[in-house]
């Protein structure tokens, strides 16, 4: 599995999810959306919607799974 989080800096509940990656024994790709519209234009042509936190869970075989809302994220990544 391959995580990848789309955030921007001044988005309180991307902070919230940003915050617990360092305790996690998951790497999680950051990717800035605001520093890289590539990363925003492949979410809204995936999922419609913009709004982040977003992570990008990419399963073994390639099949994407996009998950919202920094509790949920926090959690799924928890699990994990």
């Amino acid at each position: 599995m391959k995580y990848a989080l789309h955030y921007y800096d001044t988005c309180p509940f991307c902070q919230r999810v940003l915050a617990v990656l360092p305790d996690l024994k998951v790497p999680v790709e950051k990717r800035n959306v605001m520093q890289n519209r590539d990363w925003a234009k492949q979410q809204a042509q995936a999922t419609g919607r913009t709004t982040v936190p977003c992570l990008l869970i990419t399963d073994d075989n390639g099949k994407e799974t996009w998950l919202y809302e920094s509790a949920d994220i926090i959690r799924y990544l928890k699990s994990r």
